[in-house]
């Protein structure tokens, strides 16, 4: 019988104790994606102690207990690895902190790590409140770090696009607009010629469902493009007056995720990220069959979403009720009786 190592003791259980000290039982390079939300800074009561992350008196001590979690997340994610870090602000005396970035800034100073994305979460029901002299805050930022170059990455499973196919049909009038651009331009008699002929192409290509959609630039009418992806754009407007921009109708995949802030009957947490946003981000930075680890547990939110999603996961958290709460929530998961 084959002996069951420390990792495969410990997958789709939930850990109730201090993080840094469970995450030190879990074997070097073992996990393929983390994601969690810490305890925001002296924002809300986790639980009835006072204790652990969140409650440290100044921010920079709060960052520390951050990091000092964050070295051994890094020490047990693979080397194709993955993190996601969602981090709430705070404000002192009226005057934000910017806490998240704090974090992000230390932990790319502090560590061989990279940050690769910083994506805004746009809440579209933010907590209702009503401020005389600044705005209320919408956003939070979910911080994407790998630990090297070859981090795993399935673009095409993310956010896949269900109505590609829903593309409005191109009408008579397609280009006319462009047409009239190219008449009004410097351009020389030969080079309206062929930026015509051009168009009608692009037009063609349109029509047959080759593309789905096209731009033109064209030479004094439109900004001209610097270095980069826009060298060749920019050496197509020097020699001919002109460049067309081909869409082939992969939908682009943005920075921004607008979602709402969830609740979840019978789940008093304070702070349930949503659960969408999870599966995407699972989808996109895990392989099939992957071990997703979360630190702070919380609402047990990232286990359900390894779970519908076909990985295992690790859940911590130092809040006994919350531990319990998560491991009723994934039991009615695993029923189909709710998620």
């Amino acid at each position: 019988m084959p002996v069951m190592s420390k990792i495969d003791s410990l997958l789709n259980t939930i850990q109730c104790g201090d993080s840094t000290l469970i995450l030190k039982t879990i074997p070097d390079d073992s996990i393929d994606l983390v994601v969690t939300s810490p305890p925001y800074y002296m924002q809300r009561d986790y639980n009835d102690m006072g204790l652990g992350t969140g409650h440290e008196s100044a921010v920079d001590k709060y960052i520390d207990s951050l990091l000092e979690t964050f070295e051994e997340v890094i020490r047990v994610l693979k080397s194709t690895g993955n993190i996601i870090y969602n981090i709430g602000d705070k404000y002192i005396g009226s005057s934000l902190l910017l806490v998240p970035y704090r974090f992000a800034i230390s932990a790319t100073r502090r560590y061989p790590i990279r940050l690769i994305n910083d994506i805004t979460w746009v809440k579209r029901n933010p907590t209702p409140r009503q401020f005389a002299r600044r705005l209320v805050s919408g956003t939070e930022p979910f911080f994407h770090f790998a630990k090297g170059s070859d981090y795993y990455y399935d673009l095409e499973n993310f956010l896949k696009c269900e109505d590609k196919d829903k593309r409005p049909a191109p009408t008579g009038r397609m280009g006319e607009r462009y047409r009239s651009l190219i008449a009004q331009s410097n351009l020389s008699d030969a080079q309206k010629r062929r930026a015509n002929e051009s168009l009608d192409n692009a037009i063609r290509e349109v029509t047959r469902g080759e593309i789905q959609s096209f731009r033109m630039k064209i030479k004094g009418i439109h900004a001209e493009a610097f270095g980069g992806q826009e060298g060749g754009r920019k050496l197509q407007m020097d020699n001919n007056g002109f460049t067309i921009i081909r869409i082939h109708g992969k939908k682009m995949k943005k920075d921004v995720i607008d979602s709402p802030v969830e609740s979840i009957p019978g789940m008093r947490h304070t702070a349930i990220f949503p659960l969408s946003i999870i599966r995407e981000l699972v989808k996109l930075l895990s392989p099939m069959e992957g071990v997703v680890l979360d630190p702070y547990i919380g609402s047990g939110t990232t286990a359900i979403a390894a779970l519908e999603e076909g990985r295992d996961y690790i859940g911590i958290d130092i809040d006994s009720h919350y531990c319990g709460l998560v491991l009723d929530r994934i039991e009615k998961c695993k029923k189909k009786s709710a998620c």
